[in-house]
């Protein structure tokens, strides 16, 4: 149980802070050797409990895109769609290579080298900082694509979904704010899509009471962590971000050689 809390609240701090949620997850259950429950389903448990947060916190938003979805003659399906259309890369993705992809969630060195190559993202997105003056209003279908193609390579341990789906946004001249609140909404459906491929497994493979305790504990801190990066986001200083992936992955590198 205490095992688990523990990696919700590491969860819910990494899944929306830059860092890579996965990359940590995959780390921690590395020096957690007593945790014997399966890698990938317990990792979208916690997802599930970030994704109740996401949902809460953007409720504002999630109810205007149902709304103006229900008025298509107006544009009203416009972000709608250019959601789903940047949904699409990780689902084929997910699909396609579930296979390959399971076993890199056991892979710690895995996770450490992308641990590195998000720090070099976020540290490019930094020398982007005060550059970009689009709102969500304003994005294109070319921009979303590369945003879904961003998510997409984030399904490998180590690459943060929202790091490198945030800085994808501002290299397309996104304000920071404003890239990360289209980079949360696109978590929906991925985050949903995933835990409906993993809900047989889960119902039928059983899981403890103590991984519904993580994805709760995930689900409390998930909200506060978001409420901190998009007020920490009006100033688009992602170096700190940066630092820390660049000195956890090359550290972590050093001691799994």
């Amino acid at each position: 149980m205490f095992e688990s809390i523990l990696l919700g609240i590491l969860q819910g701090l990494t899944e929306f802070l830059p860092v890579s949620s996965s990359g940590h997850l995959v780390l921690a259950q590395e020096v957690l050797s007593g945790f014997g429950g399966p890698a990938a389903a317990f990792d979208v448990l916690l997802h599930g409990g970030t994704l109740a947060a996401v949902l809460f916190y953007f409720r504002g938003d999630v109810a205007g895109i149902l709304r103006d979805a229900a008025r298509p003659a107006e544009g009203g399906w416009r972000l709608p769609a250019l959601l789903i259309l940047a949904t699409i890369p990780a689902g084929v993705v997910g699909l396609l290579l579930a296979e390959r992809i399971e076993p890199l969630f056991s892979s710690p060195k895995t996770a450490a080298l992308g641990l590195v190559a998000t720090g070099g993202i976020l540290t490019a997105a930094w020398r982007m900082k005060g550059k970009g003056r689009r709102s969500l209003a304003d994005i294109t279908v070319s921009t979303a694509l590369l945003i879904g193609l961003a998510q997409a390579l984030a399904i490998v341990p180590g690459i943060s979904r929202s790091g490198s789906t945030i800085a994808v946004g501002m290299f397309a001249g996104m304000a920071g704010r404003e890239a990360a609140r289209f980079s949360f909404l696109l978590s929906i459906p991925a985050v949903a899509g995933a835990l409906f491929l993993e809900f047989g497994a889960l119902v039928h493979g059983g899981f403890p009471l103590s991984y519904l305790a993580g994805a709760l504990s995930a689900a409390l801190v998930g909200w506060a962590a978001i409420a901190f990066l998009m007020r920490l986001l009006d100033r688009e200083n992602l170096l700190p971000f940066a630092v820390y992936c660049l000195a956890l992955g090359s550290l972590s590198l050093l001691i799994l050689i």
